[in-house]
C-alpha cells in the first residue's frame, strides 16, 4: 500500500490500483481494488454525484454462457432487493464485456474480519445481531428473494447496522436452477441439509445459514468443525451444531434455526419477536468496537492518487457514460445519454446551485452551470413554464412562524442517481437506488408508499406516504410526479406538489398523507404545468421538506397508465 494505512473496506482492505486495472467502468472512475472473488475483480468507485460504490467486474475469460446467466441474474436479484439491511443496487452493464454491476459501497469489515480480529461478539450483541439480520431476511423473502449464500463473510458491520451482501447465488421467485444436477451452491458448513439433499433452497434454507452464521459469532469457531468438506456435509446432515461455550440465550435460538428439517425451524418474524432489543445495534457499544471506526474512502481521484491508490497519470481523466447498459438498471447521462466528467484536484465538475447566494455545491449534473444547469438537474426551486422563468430562488425561502416550508422546495440531490431514478412496474422498485440524507434515515426506512398496481385508466389519480412506527411532528412531505418520458430529462414533465404537513398522532398511524394528481400538482411553482394522464409507467419521488424550502429524497414509487 506504498507506506498508506488500509482503508476498511467492503470486502478486504482496499488495495492500489494496478497498472492493468482500467480507469473507469460502466462511465465511473475506480479510485481502489476491494477484493476478488470466483467470477472477477471488485472495485472501489465513485459516482458523478460523489458517492462511493462497489463495482463488481466478470474477469476475462470467465464468460461462458452459465457464468454469464449467473450474473444476469444476479443482476436481476439486486435489483429486487429494497432493504436498509442490504446494499443497495446502483446500475449495471450487460450488454458487452467488461459484464460488471455496480452496489452502494459499505464501509466496515465482515463479521468473519471482525471475529477473527477481535474474538466472539458478546452474548447481548449477538442477540442483537441475530434479530438485525432476521429482519434484513424477512424483508428479501418478502420481495421474493432468497440470499442462499448467508455466511460472516457476507456480512458486513457497517456502522449504521449489519448488511447482508454478495447475492451472487442468490434467487428470486420465477427465476430458473442454473446449478447442474449433481451440484449445490452454498458454503460447507452454512448451507442447509435440504439444499445438499434436494439440491432445492427453500425461505428457511437462509434461517439454516442464519444458525451457522450467529454460532460463528458466538464462538469464532465454524459451526460444524473444519476439515475436508465431506466431513464438514457430513456433520451438517447428521451432526449438531457447535455452540460449546455460547451463552444460553444465543445457544436456544441458534439451535431453533438450526433444525434439520426446514419445517421446523423458526421463522425470522418470530425470531424478531423474541430477540428484540430496545437497544438498536448500532448504538450496542460492544458492536461499535468490532465496527472500529474506518478511514474514510478517497473523494476524488486526485485523493486516490495522493493516498497511494491510484497512479499519479489517471488524476485527469474523462469519463464517459455507457450507452449499451440494462435500461431499467444503468445509469445514463441526462438530455444527450453522454456525461463528461472531469476529474481533478476537488473530483467532478461541480454546477454550483446556489441558495440564495450561498453558493453551496450540491453534486454533478449533465447540464451547464448556472440557473440553466440546475433546472436540468432539478436543482432549483419549482415554478414557471418552459418560457417564463421560475422565481428566484432567493426569494420565498423563509419559513412560516410555525416551521411551515415555503410553498416552492428546493431539490438538494441534483445527482445523477436522482435524475435518472425511475419506477419499474416489474417488481414495484426504482432504479437507481438512491441513499438518503443520514437525517432521513430512519424515516425512510419506515416509509410505506402506496400507488395503483394495475394500469390506471382514470383522468386522476391518488397515492399515499406512510410512515409505518414513528410519529414525527412538524414533518413536512412533498412528491414530484414524474412523466414516461427518457430518464433524465427533467423538466415541465417534472412536476412538484406544495409542503404538506404529515398527519400527527394516531391520524398518522391509520391514514399517512394522500396525493391526487393532477390536482394538488397544478399550481404555480409546481416547476411546471401538468398535463393529462397518459400511457406508459410514471414514477413519484417523495421528499422530506425542510422549514427554509430544502428537500431531500427519502422514498419512490410508481403506477402504469394503460
Amino acid at each position: 500500500m506504498r507506506g498508506i494505512p488500509p482503508v476498511r473496506g467492503r470486502l478486504f482492505d482496499v488495495e492500489p490500483l494496478r497498472p492493468e486495472d482500467p480507469a473507469e467502468i460502466g462511465g465511473y472512475p475506480l479510485i481502489a481494488r476491494i477484493g476478488a472473488g470466483g467470477m472477477g475483480q471488485v472495485y472501489l468507485g465513485l459516482t458523478g454525484g460523489g458517492r462511493h460504490i462497489a463495482l463488481k467486474v466478470i474477469r476475462e475469460g470467465f464468460e461462458g454462457p452459465q457464468a454469464l446467466a449467473r450474473f444476469r441474474r444476479e443482476v436481476a436479484t439486486a435489483e429486487r432487493v429494497r432493504s436498509r439491511f442490504a446494499a443497495a443496487m446502483v446500475g449495471a452493464g450487460l450488454d458487452a464485456p467488461p459484464y460488471w454491476l455496480a452496489t452502494e459501497y459499505v464501509p466496515g469489515p465482515t463479521l468473519r474480519q471482525a471475529v477473527a480480529e477481535h474474538g466472539p461478539l458478546p452474548p447481548d450483541t449477538c442477540l442483537r445481531l441475530l434479530a438485525a439480520l432476521a429482519q434484513g431476511l424477512l424483508e428479501i423473502h418478502g420481495q421474493g428473494v432468497q440470499h442462499r449464500d448467508l455466511k460472516p463473510g457476507n456480512v458486513i458491520l457497517a456502522p449504521d447496522g449489519p448488511r447482508l451482501i454478495d447475492f451472487g447465488i442468490a434467487r428470486g421467485e420465477g427465476q430458473t436452477q442454473i446449478t447442474q444436477t449433481g451440484a449445490w451452491n452454498g458454503t460447507p458448513g452454512y448451507v442447509a441439509p435440504e439444499v445438499v439433499r434436494e439440491q432445492e433452497p427453500v425461505p428457511a434454507s437462509d434461517v439454516f445459514s442464519l444458525a451457522g452464521t450467529i454460532a460463528y459469532a458466538a464462538t469464532g469457531r465454524p459451526p460444524f468443525g473444519g476439515g475436508r468438506i465431506e466431513a464438514i456435509i457430513h456433520r451438517t446432515l447428521s451432526g449438531e451444531i457447535d455452540l460449546d461455550g455460547a451463552d444460553p440465550r444465543v445457544a436456544e435460538l441458534v439451535r431453533l434455526c438450526a433444525e434439520k428439517d426446514p419445517g421446523a425451524r423458526i421463522t425470522p418474524a418470530r425470531l424478531l419477536e423474541i430477540a428484540a432489543s430496545t437497544v438498536a445495534i448500532a448504538d450496542d457499544p460492544d458492536y461499535r468496537r468490532f465496527v472500529g471506526a474506518p478511514r474514510p474512502a478517497p473523494v476524488s481521484v486526485a485523493d486516490a492518487a495522493t493516498s497511494g491508490l491510484v497512479p499519479p497519470e489517471r488524476t485527469r481523466t474523462t469519463v464517459t457514460g455507457r450507452t449499451g447498459l440494462r435500461s431499467r438498471a444503468a445509469v445514463i447521462a441526462a438530455g444527450a445519454g453522454v456525461v463528461a466528467v472531469v476529474l481533478g484536484g476537488a473530483f467532478a465538475a461541480r454546477a454550483v446551485f446556489q441558495d440564495g447566494g450561498s453558493g453551496e455545491g450540491n453534486g454533478a449534473t449533465g447540464g451547464g452551470g448556472g440557473a440553466q444547469g440546475a433546472r436540468a438537474g432539478q436543482g432549483v426551486q419549482g415554478g414557471g413554464s418552459p418560457t417564463t422563468p421560475a422565481s428566484s430562488p432567493a426569494g420565498g425561502r423563509t419559513p412560516g412562524p410555525d416551521g411551515r416550508p415555503p410553498d416552492e422546495i428546493f431539490v438538494k440531490q441534483p445527482t445523477m442517481d436522482y435524475q435518472m431514478t425511475k419506477f419499474s412496474q416489474k417488481d414495484y422498485t426504482c432504479l437507481p437506488a438512491i441513499k438518503p440524507e443520514k437525517e432521513d434515515e430512519r424515516v425512510s426506512s419506515q416509509l410505506q408508499v402506496s400507488a395503483p398496481r394495475e394500469p390506471y385508466t382514470k383522468k386522476s389519480v391518488t397515492f399515499t406516504a406512510r410512515i409505518k412506527y414513528d410519529r414525527p411532528n412538524g414533518y413536512y412531505i412533498a412528491a414530484q410526479v414524474r412523466d414516461p418520458g427518457p430518464s433524465g430529462s427533467a423538466g415541465p414533465a417534472w412536476v412538484n406538489s406544495k409542503p404538506h404537513l404529515y398527519p400527527e398522532g394516531e391520524e398518522a398511524g391509520s391514514n399517512g398523507l394522500d396525493l391526487t394528481y393532477p390536482d394538488d400538482f397544478n399550481w404555480r411553482g409546481s416547476q411546471g404545468g401538468t398535463g393529462p394522464l397518459f400511457p406508459g409507467v410514471w414514477t413519484i419521488v417523495w421528499f422530506h421538506v425542510r422549514p427554509n424550502g430544502d428537500a431531500f429524497y427519502i422514498g419512490c414509487d410508481g403506477f402504469t397508465v394503460k
